[in-house]
């Protein structure tokens, strides 16, 4: 890998971090004057003088008595510092250990639907790649064509209707006391893993079917190449001719996909989240939403913009490690 290459791709990833950080910020107060409006206290019996003097106190907590563009320099000093800001919730809790609390229990139902979704996926795609034609390969073009029609909302409110309400197989909603109560005794981690099968499920369907189409796809672009074709004439097994030469050489299209699900990891299961009631980060963003908890949503934002930042850049320097021809911007 060129390091002109390497230094490129992180200015270039600073660069579009620093867009997304001054949209995050200036666009929820686009025909706002003021966000922190709805926490002034009711007038009752109040003159306008005490009124007018409760309001500067709060503008003042929240930082909101200076211009837009001050605000912005604080926001963005704030940032350099570590701190995400203050929510508005009671007790005005700070915007990271909001998010520190909630990221855990996405990532279980993500990294999990991603490791499952990865390896069964890579298994399928190649068996019917090399079994093409035949039922297998015909039963995934199939699965295929139905997942889209039916997306992953769609399947979990299917299992929680049948697995939750109407067998009782497993919870249709999540213990409430499963968050407060986890101490990663093995008890917990089965309550855990109780609660998770159903939205895991329902998030791994498509994922399956989604790296077992697209490593079928890959595996058969590569099958009739002539270093396949050489391999076979040397009179490597099977095994060796799939696994050493054939996927090794697919890998490119496989990490473009991984990439993108790795970059989706913490905000792709927010309707899922919210249909299992599981309290992770895309209920968590919801909430502030519903609230107008503008600094926790700008947080949550821009928080998981630079996860996805960070994961395309890792997925472009795989790219170049796979295969030094990759280049961006660049003429060989």
């Amino acid at each position: 890998m060129q390091k002109s290459y390497l230094i490129k791709r992180i200015l270039y990833a600073i660069f579009i971090f620093f867009v997304v950080m001054v949209l995050n910020f200036f666009i929820p107060r686009i025909g706002v004057d003021d966000p922190a409006e709805r926490y002034y206290p009711p007038q009752g019996n109040m003159t306008d003088v005490e009124y007018d003097i409760i309001k500067q106190v709060t503008r003042e907590q929240y930082g909101f008595d200076v211009s837009n563009l001050q605000q912005f320099l604080n926001y963005a000093k704030g940032l350099f510092q570590g701190d995400l800001g203050t929510s508005f919730r009671p007790g005005n809790p700070k915007v990271s250990d909001l998010i520190a609390e909630r990221l855990p229990w996405t990532l279980v139902l993500s990294v999990t639907n991603l490791l499952i979704s990865l390896f069964i996926g890579l298994m399928i795609g190649t068996i019917a790649a090399w079994r093409r034609g035949r039922w297998q390969d015909t039963l995934l073009l199939n699965m295929s064509t139905i997942s889209t029609a039916l997306p992953a909302f769609f399947l979990a409110l299917i299992l929680s209707f049948y697995f939750g309400f109407e067998l009782e197989l497993f919870p249709a909603y999540t213990n409430p006391n499963m968050v407060s109560g986890f101490d990663w005794s093995w008890e917990a981690v089965k309550v855990v893993m109780y609660n998770a099968a159903l939205p895991i499920i329902s998030m791994s369907i498509g994922g399956i079917i989604g790296y077992g189409q697209g490593t079928r796809n890959a595996v058969i672009a590569v099958t009739n190449e002539d270093f396949i074709l050489t391999a076979r004439a040397k009179g490597l097994s099977r095994n060796q001719v799939i696994f050493k030469h054939t996927l090794r050489n697919a890998m490119l299209p496989i990490v473009t996909s991984l990439g993108m699900s790795i970059s989706g990891l913490i905000g792709g299961a927010v309707i899922i989240e919210q249909i299992f009631n599981w309290n992770g980060m895309g209920t968590l963003f919801l909430e502030a939403n519903n609230t107008n908890d503008y600094p926790l949503m700008m947080g949550i934002m821009l928080f998981m913009s630079a996860f996805a930042i960070v994961a395309n850049l890792v997925t472009e320097l795989c790219y170049s490690l796979l295969d030094p021809r990759v280049t961006v911007g660049e003429k060989r």
